[in-house]
């Protein structure tokens, strides 16, 4: 922040010299009107001999009369230099920059952000110098949510949970509602309770599953405290997503099929009769919610090309906004037809354990799941989990 103070200095010393120097420097002579004047403009008027000897008597007449005449003095003007009025002005200039620096300008800001761009040649000095940067910024401007956000993951990668925690909660003072925030938030208070999922964690993370059931912090922290409280059916479930949102082959996946391999394993020793594995149930014999959405009327299908339908299964009259099971399709070839089961089975949860569902169908631009992200809605209940019926769901506009 001091590196800039040169800089405000020089601009504040260039405007009291054009507030005080210039009028001081440039006078611009200017005289005021006379009776030559007048007399000069009456005989571009008229060509009258006698009006113009009128006039020239009377000029001689007013010359002659005494304390009439302007002098010199009078007639001759100059950009008044009002040198109180001129230095009060420069002070609120100062004053004002200063201000606009304090309150809108950032040097400081600006080099973190050089810093942070340049961060693949960096030392782990120059990080620890650049995090400590961070902090004394963060410091000074507490509601700057991404100075808070680049902590809260620096103090996740250096295993700090409780400091990630401080700052993931200042955050959601600001965005309560944020997913990636409370997934985030979720995770880091796993952490620094001991791998033990607290109340309010559980709430967070499912939280954060209702506003993006893709949420990978919620659904590993869902996963872990299940596993760990011995809950290893849910842990399962929680898996089960994580491994499919990962790239087919990778090593995240593979620690995910190891990880769900090892849940069913213990879960099989504590109940033979409870281990479910991926193939255990034949998709011929699942049970399924079969849904058709419609446009409605005057809306083409063209509009919405590009746009991402979300259709999600809820228990029936549960007013909990977890989802049970969602698939996402392309807005395409209307009216839509999909299917939910077991396999888009969600957190845990098993859609054929429900004998009805409550449905909501998203129709995103951006392709992120949630009310506050859809261009249309539509709603359904008390849907039998049954594939032998077909639910028509008429999307509908929402009002911004």
């Amino acid at each position: 922040m001091t590196e800039l103070w040169p800089i405000v200095t020089a601009l504040c010393a260039l405007a009291a010299v054009f507030v005080v120097g210039l009028p001081v420097i440039w006078r611009r002579k200017l005289e005021g009107e006379t009776v030559d004047d007048w007399l000069a403009v009456r005989r571009t008027e008229t060509s009258d001999e006698a009006l113009l000897s009128d006039a020239q008597l009377r000029v001689w007449d007013d010359k002659e009369t005494e304390g009439v005449s302007l002098t010199k003095h009078e007639l001759a003007t100059a950009t008044s230099t009002r040198p109180g009025y001129q230095i009060a002005l420069a002070g609120i200039i100062i004053l004002a920059t200063i201000l606009l620096y304090d309150r809108l300008g950032s040097y400081e800001d600006v080099q973190i952000t050089r810093a942070i761009a340049s961060l693949d040649e960096a030392t782990p000095a120059d990080v620890t110098a650049l995090i400590a940067r961070i902090e004394a910024r963060s410091a000074e401007r507490p509601g700057n949510l991404d100075y808070q956000s680049l902590l809260g993951e620096y103090y996740v990668a250096t295993g700090n949970a409780a400091g990630a925690l401080e700052r993931f909660e200042a955050i959601l003072e600001e965005a309560p509602n944020a997913p990636d925030v409370l997934g985030r938030a979720a995770q880091a208070e796993f952490v620094a309770e001991g791998q033990v999922l607290t109340e309010r964690a559980r709430r967070r993370a499912e939280q954060a599953l209702a506003g993006d059931p893709r949420q990978k912090s919620a659904l590993a922290t869902l996963a872990m405290g299940s596993f760990g409280a011995e809950r290893y059916q849910e842990a399962i479930g929680y898996m089960r997503v994580l491994r499919d949102l990962e790239v087919p082959g990778s090593e995240g996946q593979q620690l995910m099929i190891s990880a769900i391999s090892e849940a069913e394993s213990r879960l099989s020793a504590m109940d033979p009769d409870a281990a479910t594995s991926d193939t255990s149930v034949p998709l011929a014999i699942q049970a399924e919610v079969m849904v058709t959405v419609s446009l409605p009327e005057g809306v083409e299908g063209g509009s919405l090309t590009g746009q991402t339908v979300f259709v999600i299964a809820r228990p029936a009259g549960s007013a909990a906004r977890m989802p049970t099971a969602v698939t996402r399709i392309p807005a395409s070839g209307w009216p839509l037809t999909v299917s939910l089961s077991d396999e888009n089975s969600m957190a845990g949860q098993q859609l054929s354990a429900l004998s009805e569902v409550d449905l909501e169908v998203q129709v995103s631009p951006s392709g992120q799941p949630g009310v506050n992200n859809a261009s249309y809605i539509g709603e359904l209940r008390g849907v039998p989990v049954d594939s032998n019926n077909v639910a028509e769901v008429t999307i509908r506009p929402i009002a911004k």
